[in-house]
This record gives structure tokens, sequence and C-alpha cells, in this order.
């Protein structure tokens, strides 16, 4: 399957994984790099603060750039937005040796954080609204599998990779390859050849001379596409108890793994794991679209049936919370990718970005809640709740698309 994505017809496939995956470096490296002078240079935690609800806020806004993905020939705007990036890792580069006042440095590295991650917010859906136009709907599935287990085994490895650059290279040199990382992944997205029919057309049916009229008339579509918007609502739910279950996994590994970071750190490493196995997997099959929507409704109830025996089996046998947890995952990664071939085969390409960003920010917009009331139920309850709960929660959610789609 590798060797067929490396064949001429394949070229684009194979450039724009390769970008991706360059600005997936290049994102962490930039991320780790600004988290790391906040935290070293004020020592506040009011400060590192701000780079995590700039992230919450983008998120949740994201749909706000929808439009600017659909209205835009889509190679000029990675293009772009990634000349964009190059530019403000140098110009973080040389704030770094700025010795201006403190609140200066804040503002204008907040800035530079926030429009960089405009650009990924940019990049990323883009990706989704170009591989539909790319490959056939038979293929969809084994692509999709192939960018993830990608990402997840970069996640292996990109937070270690940047620890250690920083500590070795100090902050400069790694924002300094965070620049050069950035022009690897512009030269292959220059390299993009993209079919005619992602260029901008000049059809009613998805186009207004309105960006906010484009904005509704994209929610509109999302809206009449009923089984994609009943999916997403309850999905929405689901991760309130995700946020909530985030926040109480360090205090749930301490009390049944170790009481070091190791126990946390090896959830998430098999959590990670699971992903890139789940992603492996879920190439070997391919659906149509009726036995998608019954794929995602079994991976999400395994996922939390597995998540319900975590929680349970804590207090008998500790060990087995790591093969639970891969499990999990696991079977969350496969209904992922096959909620994203769903969206993909449900839409026309020319809407697709407003669709992958409304998405994005109704699933996401419940995280920060669900990471509030987290430190409240650990606080109350203990963090078994807070595991149990995201398990039933995904249980709950399969037996009501279960429903839905059955009738």
């Amino acid at each position: 399957m590798s060797k067929n994505l490396i064949q001429k017809e394949n070229l684009n496939i194979r450039n724009l994984l390769i970008g991706r995956v360059a600005t997936n470096i290049a994102d962490s490296l930039f991320y780790m790099t600004i988290l790391w002078f906040f935290k070293t240079k004020f020592h506040s935690p009011i400060v590192l603060s701000l780079i995590f609800i700039a992230d919450s806020t983008i998120d949740m806004l994201a749909f706000l750039f929808g439009p600017l993905i659909d209205r835009t020939y889509i190679k000029k705007l990675l293009n772009v937005t990634t000349i964009g990036q190059i530019v403000l890792s140098i110009i973080a580069t040389i704030l770094f040796f700025t010795k201006s006042h403190h609140s200066l440095i804040v503002i204008f590295l907040l800035a530079i954080y926030v429009l960089s991650t405009i650009g990924s917010t940019l990049i990323y859906p883009a990706e989704e609204k170009i591989l539909p136009a790319l490959v056939t709907k038979d293929r969809l599935s084994k692509v999709n599998g192939i960018f993830q287990m990608t990402y997840q085994t970069l996640d292996l490895f990109l937070d270690a990779l940047a620890t250690l650059l920083i500590t070795y290279l100090s902050l400069n040199g790694t924002m300094i390859i965070s620049a050069f990382t950035f022009s690897i992944a512009l030269t292959f997205y220059v390299k993009l050849l993209l079919p005619k029919k992602l260029l901008i057309p000049k059809n009613k049916d998805f186009f207004t001379n309105n960006y906010w009229q484009d904005l509704m008339k994209g929610w509109n579509i999302l809206k009449n596409e009923g089984k994609i918007l009943i999916l997403i609502i309850p999905f929405a739910v689901t991760n309130l108890f995700y946020g909530i279950a985030s926040v109480g996994l360090p205090y749930f590994a301490s009390k049944y793994l170790t009481n070091s970071a190791i126990g946390y750190g090896g959830l998430e490493l098999t959590s990670s794991i699971g992903g890139l196995l789940g992603s492996l997997l879920v190439q070997q099959f391919s659906f149509g679209k009726k036995k998608l929507e019954k794929w995602v409704t079994i991976c999400l109830f395994f996922s939390g049936i597995s998540v319900i025996l975590e929680a349970i089996i804590a207090n008998f046998v500790p060990f087995l919370l790591i093969i639970f947890a891969l499990s999990s995952a696991l079977w969350i990664s496969m209904m992922n990718i096959n909620f994203e071939v769903l969206v993909q085969e449900s839409f026309n390409p020319h809407i697709l970005g407003r669709i992958e960003t409304i998405n994005s920010s109704i699933i996401n917009c419940m995280i920060p809640i669900g990471s509030f009331l987290g430190g409240i139920i650990v606080q109350n309850l203990g963090s078994n709740w807070t595991i149990a709960l995201e398990g039933i929660a995904e249980v709950i959610t399969s037996i009501f698309y279960f429903f839905i789609f059955n009738r």
C-alpha cells in the first residue's frame, strides 16, 4: 500500500503527506519553544495559562475560518500560510534576544503564537478538503488511515524531540529549526498539482458575495445533512466527559500505577500506541456510507466499554489498565478516521472547509468546560469517577447512534 502512494499518479498524496508531516513537526517545535520560554522567563502559572486559553479559544472559533478556506484556492492558502509561519518563527527568534520590558515580550509573543495557531487551524481542514478530490472513495479510508498513522507515530516522539532540542540547542536554535522545517513543508506544498475542481467555482449553491452569508450557508448545508449533525452534537457532549477524564487521568495513574510521572506517561504512551494500531488496522477495511455509520457506532461502543473496564479493574488488577487504555485508544482512533471519511463522502469539496471547521468548533467547545468540572469531580468524588463517566458517556452516545441509524 505504501508503495502505491509513491507511484507517479499519487505524487500529490506523497507531497501533501510530507508537507503535513513537516508542518506537524514545525508546529510542535514552535509550541514547545514558546511554552518553555514563558515558563522559564516569567515563572508565572498565570502567564503560562495564556497559551492554553489562546489554544482553546481558537479551537472554539475555528468555524470563523471556514469561508476563507473554501473561498481561497487551497494550494495558495497552504503556501501563503506556511510562508507566514516561517516569518513568525523568525520574528519569535529575534524577540528571544530582546531585552525589552517583560509585558511587551508577553504581548508580542502571545500575538505571534495566536497567529501561528490560526495558520495551523487553516492548514489542517485544508488537508481534509483536498483528500476527497485526490483519491477515489474506495481509497479514502486507507489514505486517511495512512495520514493518521503517520501523525500518531509522530506524536510518540515529538514532545521528547522538542525537549531535547531546547535542552541542547537553546530556545533560539529550536525556533530556527522550526522555521527551517516550515520551509521544508513549503517546498512540498509548492509541488502540489491540484485538480481543477478545487478551483473556486461561481456556484450559488455554495458561495455568495458575503463572507457571513457563506458561513451561514455552510451551517445550513450541515444542518440539512441530518445524520452528520446528529453524530456531531452528541459527540460534543461526550467530549465534555473527555475533558473531565483528562483532568482525572494523572491522579488515576498515580493512585493505581505509580506516584511518579512514569505511570501517567505510561498511560499516555499506551494510548498513543493504541491510536497508531487503530489507524493501521482501519486501512484493512473498506466500507460504503451505510456501513461507515454502523462502524462509527461499534467503535465508540467498544471504546466506552474499555474505558469503563479501566475504572472497574483498577481496584483489582491495576496492570490491566494498560490493556484497556490501549483498547480504548485503538477503537476511538478507528472511529475518528471513519467519521472523517463519512464527512468527506457526504459533502461537496467546495463546502468542506466550512463543514470541517464548524465540526471542530462544536466538538471542541465542551472540552474547556469538562476540564473545569474535572477538577471539582476529582476533589469530591475521586479520579475513578472521572474515568468511568467518560466510558459511560461513550456507551450511551453509541446506543443513541444505533437507534438513530436503524430508524
